[in-house]
């Protein structure tokens, strides 16, 4: 009669194990969710901007940070404030200029500039003898899409696009089919806007000035995305009650990318839908 007994002893914990199986692979699971560290990426900043992320992110820094993350936040103070005495010195001390009205300067020079192209584009490529060229030129500046993106991307796009016109010998006839006193316009605004982004030398006195800002632009990033890092590592895989601190010290940098979405810019200019092609007679 023990027999029996001992098999249903058998049956029963064979029963306990297989319930506890899948409590045991969800422990698993749960101890492998790692927070979402995408939401954090740092987008491409201009001085202000950086400055601005800086300030706000040490406002936010924990209550209880970790002591990498107390170093980290002393290098974010130190080039925030040397990036702020740096914005302080354009224009002999005024404050630092708005980099928007270059870029409006910017997107006018190069709509005007593509669209005077598109117009030789236009005509009966049959009875050109330059229409390959043309065309070769329109493709490499007929994306406008590029005045869409931040100040930064936008400036160095467009002169990704001049280099080429460049390197493939094409900028004179560029100059001539949309005339010189337009493309020297687009060449004079960018080298505006690289100034005015902290990018390119001036040619004045002040020319180390822009440099300096563009080095403190760079260092200030780079202390903002150090400082991210260590305040990440602070969310352990499959703890999650330690994600919501971190998700708050590093809030701003949602912030900044969740308003660059809702800020995009529209393109106000636009190419005109290409002309419908007839043939020649």
């Amino acid at each position: 009669m023990a027999k029996p007994a001992k098999a249903q002893g058998t049956a029963s914990a064979k029963a306990k194990a297989g319930a506890r199986a899948p409590a045991a692979k969800a422990d698993v699971q749960a101890s492998q969710e790692r927070f979402d560290r995408t939401a954090y990426d740092l987008p491409v900043m201009d001085l202000a901007e950086a400055v601005s992320l800086a300030t706000a992110l040490l406002a936010a820094r924990p209550s209880k940070p970790a002591t990498a993350v107390v170093e980290e936040a002393k290098r974010v103070t130190a080039a925030r404030d040397r990036a702020r005495a740096l914005q302080k010195t354009r224009a002999g001390g005024s404050a630092s200029v708005d980099a928007r009205a270059y870029d409006v300067a910017m997107d006018r020079a190069w709509v005007t500039f593509v669209r005077r192209i598109q117009d030789h584009v236009e005509l009966p490529p049959a009875r050109r003898t330059d229409a390959a060229d043309v065309a070769r030129i329109y493709g490499i500046v007929s994306d406008l899409s590029i005045l869409k993106l931040n100040y930064l991307a936008e400036f160095a796009q467009i002169g990704a696009r001049l280099d080429s016109l460049k390197r493939e010998g094409l900028l004179e006839m560029a100059r001539a089919l949309a005339g010189t006193a337009f493309v020297d316009e687009v060449l004079f605004c960018h080298g505006e806007y690289g100034q005015a982004l902290g990018l390119m030398p001036a040619a004045s006195p002040k020319a180390g000035d822009i440099v300096d800002r563009g080095e403190a632009r760079l260092a200030l990033v780079e202390a903002i995305a150090e400082y991210a890092v260590q305040v990440m590592a602070q969310a352990r895989a499959g703890r999650s009650e330690s994600w919501r601190p971190v998700a708050k010290a590093l809030g701003p940098i949602a912030e900044l990318r969740a308003r660059r979405k809702r800020t995009h810019r529209a393109p106000e200019l636009e190419l005109r839908a290409p002309a419908p092609t007839t043939p020649d007679v």
